[in-house]
This record gives structure tokens, sequence and C-alpha cells, in this order.
């Protein structure tokens, strides 16, 4: 089969992981997919994105101004969206009425309203809507699943996640103030950072059911090396706790107004034994302890599972270029040992094959619900159940967002 061939819709710091991505895959050979063509209203990011795709791979791609520039390609299938969150629903909805298939950063959405919205275009289309979620792509958060399956930690009990992070530090490349405004990004910490983590866990451990949480803003602008100020509409930090299904409870501590160190680290205790991590975004540098005496170092144990992985599900998780068997830990500016190149070749593996994507609308709607309950919960002051936020019923942090005007330049 010929691969999908995409088009990339937006060429700011994000956009620029997913275009190195494509050139990973590109480099190993990967037969799924193929950039064809890159999108972005500014003239000088569409310059930079064809010269950096040029660098890596010697190929030299067109380039147009507007999404509606794509619409008659006969080289593009399928658009990978990589634009400021309030801009994903109006581009999506536009792209489907094009015909194309649809990979769109996450979160899928600023509301539920907007998300389903866009669901709906894709049903009407009869074509693929799937969400870049990245994180759960990861070696070790897949280890992780793998090994509460088979019952390693007997039954999990709770689980904790922490990360404070230094602002300077959240877009190292630039271009990512809009994070800062509530229009834009809904909220930070909550929903740009609080969508990967409530992903997480629903991978992990299934529906979140209820949440309570405090969320805030400790630094109400940002002062640039430069001497610019960038206000702060958009939280900045996240206190929350999520009960599943399943019993297991979670407790966050997320913030983007860290200072001095990075910190990043989790917890998970079971009835027969715990896992540690010294990071944030994947499972890695900690320790599997059990009660029968086992103490092994986590890495060592990701290593081993992705290892007795039978092939067939092996090149599911693990697709040609998208991973790096030689270091299994996560590089955030590393989109292979990030997980978007793998987000990549799901999408496209759901265009040719007609089976949904890993995290396609469903997934990433209960992703969002669960996000967006702990600002509701916030603006509650009290507890909310992640199925009124989904049906609706819990919807006064969403109104303003949903009522809000949005404009659709790529």
């Amino acid at each position: 089969m010929n691969p999908v061939t995409v088009a990339l819709v937006g060429c700011g710091g994000m956009g620029l992981r997913h275009l190195r991505a494509y050139a990973a895959l590109h480099a190993a050979g990967n037969p799924d997919v193929r950039l064809t063509a890159v999108c972005d209203g500014d003239p000088g990011r569409r310059a930079a994105a064809v010269a950096a795709y040029r660098d890596l791979t010697g190929e030299t791609l067109p380039a147009v101004a507007d999404l509606a520039d794509l619409a008659d390609r006969p080289d593009v299938d399928a658009v990978d969206i990589a634009v400021p969150t309030h801009l994903h629903a109006p581009l999506t909805v536009r792209a489907f009425a094009q015909g194309h298939h649809v990979l769109v950063e996450k979160p899928i959405a600023l509301t539920v309203a907007a998300a389903r919205t866009m669901a709906a275009a894709a049903g009407r289309a009869g074509r693929v809507l799937a969400v870049a979620e990245n994180f759960r792509r990861v070696a070790g958060n897949r280890a992780v699943r793998g090994l509460l399956a088979a019952g390693a930690l007997g039954t999990p009990y709770f689980t904790t996640a922490q990360l404070s992070l230094p602002a300077a530090l959240l877009h190292p490349e630039g271009g990512g103030e809009w994070y800062r405004d509530r229009t834009r990004s809904g909220s930070l910490v909550a929903l740009e950072m609080g969508v990967h983590e409530m992903d997480l866990l629903q991978y992990w451990f299934g529906p979140a059911v209820t949440v309570d949480a405090t969320v805030h803003t400790y630094e109400p602008e940002i002062v640039h090396a430069d001497g610019r100020r960038t206000p702060v509409t958009s939280e900045d930090t996240c206190l929350g706790r999520v009960s599943f299904a399943g019993g297991v409870h979670a407790q966050l501590t997320l913030t983007m107004a860290g200072h001095g160190e990075v910190v990043g680290n989790r917890l998970l205790v079971g009835s027969a034994g715990s896992l540690t991590s010294t990071c944030w975004e994947n499972w890695q540098g900690g320790w599997l302890t059990t009660d029968h005496g086992v103490r092994e170092p986590l890495d060592d144990r990701v290593r081993r599972w992705v290892a007795d992985l039978p092939a067939e599900v092996r090149d599911r998780l693990f697709p040609t270029g998208t991973w790096n068997p030689a270091d299994l830990t996560v590089d955030v500016a590393d989109p292979v040992r990030y997980g978007i190149a793998h987000e990549i070749v799901d999408f496209a593996r759901a265009v040719r094959t007609g089976v949904p994507p890993e995290t396609g609308a469903p997934e990433a709607i209960r992703a969002l619900a669960a996000a967006i309950a702990l600002l509701e919960s916030s603006a509650a002051r009290a507890e909310v159940a992640v199925a009124d936020v989904l049906d609706g019923t819990v919807s006064t942090w969403q109104q303003s967002l949903d009522d809000a005007p949005t404009t659709s330049a790529a």
C-alpha cells in the first residue's frame, strides 16, 4: 500500500517537533506515512519549516499559506494540525469539509462541546480523527500498563504525580506565549498539561469518576529575558485528587510557576508492591519493589517487558522509526523518544486500514472531560463528576469559551 500523504498545518514550536518526527520516519524507512507539504499563515515560519525539513532529509516541501490551499492537492490525503488549541475545532471542521483525514494536537479542543463538533464532522465526512496524545506511547508508560495487567503490583491502590517546571522551560524553542492566554489555551496547567495526565491515568486505571481540585495563578505576568512582559490569564498551578472506577485514587501537583530545580516524579502503590519514577512524563529512573523481595531498577524491567513482547504486539506499540531500542527513556526534544513519531504512524495506519486510532475522539474526549473537571471543580469549589462534564450538566468554566467567536486562520 502507498504511504498516507500528510500536510503539516502549523509550523510553530510543536509543529516543528512534528516535522522532525516525519523526518525521522523518513530516515528510518517507515512505509506508513510521508510528509508532502507544510501550511502556515506566517511566511517566516513556512520558510523555516521548509529549510529544516530540507536540512534533515534533502527534500524540499511545497509550502502554502492557508488550509484552503490544500483542498485539491492530489498529494495530500490528510492534515496534521499543530496550532494553538482554540483553532483546533474550526480548522479540523474545515479540513473534514475538504475531504481530509485529521490528526490534531492535544487537547482535542478547549471544551467538550467543541470536541463533539469535531467528532460529528469526522462522522459526516467518513474520515479519521486522531488526537496527538504522545505520553502513553513512551516505553515506560506502555510497560506500566502491561505490568498492572499482569498483576505485578497486586491491586493498585493509589498514585501520585508531581511536576514543578520553571516558566522559561515550558517552551524553550519560543513562540509559547499563547499558552498564557485563557482564550487560546483554556488553562496552561489544568488543560494543556493536565490532559496529558488524565490520558495517562485513564490509560492505566480506566475511567475517571470524580475530581476535586484547586487551580491558581501565582504569577500574573511573565517577564522575558528581553524585558517583554506577557500577561497570564490561564492558571499556572493545579492541585487535584481523582478517583477511578476500579477504586484507584490519584493525587496531582502540577505547576508551571516553578523556580530553581525542575522536579518531576511519580509513585504507584499496590497491594503487593510499588513503583517509583524520577520523571513526570514517563516511568523511568525509579524502582520496582514487591513484597516478595524483588527490588529491581524500573528501567531494567521496562527493557525486559519490551523484549518479551510478541512480534505483532511490538510492531503495533513500537512501529519502525517510532522508538529507539537503545534508549527507552523519554527525551522531550526527540520526537522519537517523546512518542510523537508513533502518534503519526498510528494515525496513518488508521487511515490505511480503517482500524480506529489509539487516541481517537472517544479517548480524547474522555481525557479532555477529566482535565476540564479539574477546572470545573475549582470554579465550583466542590467535587465534580466527570460524567457530568461529559454530558454538559457541568459547564460553568467552559461557557465563556463556548460563547466566544473563533477565527480559523492556519
